[in-house]
């Protein structure tokens, strides 16, 4: 899910892309627990598997470096924050309000730091 890496990680840029991966896998998990805690009570397991995978296809066919289908960046940037946002939202709608809003200002503050360094 996160960008290739065609040099060595170092500096400030290395660090937002390691925070980066970080804050993938807590969108996936963050998905997992809105499905288990919305999931219908015979269907907790179910929801709880399938909701990450949904993001993670996604994410590969959409904002992926490699992705299958290649989009301008505004309309990569756009669907990112909506995903951040959608599962942020998840998350608020089940009680979970600060890992919702400390993860999507993380990845806010990761996204502007990629961009700056992104000549680096």
């Amino acid at each position: 899910m996160s960008e290739q890496l065609s040099e060595p990680l170092h500096g400030m840029r290395g660090v937002a892309l390691i925070v980066r991966f970080l804050l993938e896998l807590a969108l996936l998990t963050g998905a997992a627990v809105f499905a288990w805690r919305m999931g219908p009570d015979g269907w907790r397991w179910a929801a709880m598997v399938l909701a990450p995978v949904a993001v993670a296809v996604f994410w590969g066919l959409f904002l992926a470096a490699k992705a299958y289908v290649v989009l301008a960046e505004p309309v990569r940037f756009t669907l990112e924050a909506a995903l951040f946002l959608g599962v942020g939202a998840g998350l608020v709608a089940v009680g979970l309000t600060w890992p919702a809003v400390v993860g999507f200002a993380l990845w806010a503050a990761d996204r502007l730091i990629l961009a700056v360094t992104r000549n680096e």
